[in-house]
């Protein structure tokens, strides 16, 4: 995961919306608040439930997680890829259209014709 350093709150960059940047320091507070909230919760369901559904939602919560990921990195590289496909393709195309001046080319596709 990528943390952002706090450089303050930007009311413009150029033409992008106003953005308010978090500081490393929030971030963690909020995944330590996040983690403590989370915990006691499943504390209560063991104590409320017993041990056998604890751990069958634990289970259930890491298998949703491990989903999750694996949701997001397929994503990730199948766009990634896609791009980088696609960004190859124009990259190949601009080095052939730069090797001969188009008029050049119109003429030798005519003297072919």
């Amino acid at each position: 995961m990528v943390m952002k350093k706090t450089i303050g709150n930007k009311k413009t960059l150029g033409n992008r919306p106003m953005r308010k940047i978090i500081s490393n320091k929030n971030t963690n507070n909020k995944k330590t608040e996040l983690l403590a909230d989370i915990d006691q919760k499943l504390e209560n369901i063991e104590l409320e439930y017993g041990p056998v559904v604890y751990n069958e939602l634990q289970s259930r919560l890491e298998k949703t997680i491990q989903i999750f990921n694996d949701e997001v990195e397929s994503l990730f590289s199948n766009t990634f890829s896609t791009y980088k496909s696609k960004k190859n393709i124009k990259a190949k195309e601009n080095k052939e259209s730069t090797k001969k001046p188009q008029y050049i080319s119109d003429y030798e596709k005519s003297k072919k014709s």
